[in-house]
């Protein structure tokens, strides 16, 4: 799932910073319990979890 587009279903807050539903982002990492680390397109970190993103499955094309 690394470098996989994704866009969040959800809203989610990190690092004193409030990414909306809708936002994107690129995977760079992936955790335990099903949490990410994505680099939104804005540039700040997001961590989401796997039910929190949609995958842009057209980007592996």
């Amino acid at each position: 799932m690394r470098d996989a587009r994704i866009t969040l279903t959800a809203d989610v807050e990190a690092l004193g910073h409030r990414h909306q539903a809708g936002d994107r982002g690129t995977v760079q990492g992936t955790h335990a319990g099903g949490y990410l680390t994505v680099r939104m397109d804005d540039g700040r970190t997001a961590f989401p979890t796997r039910d929190e993103v949609d995958v842009d499955l057209s980007a592996d094309l």
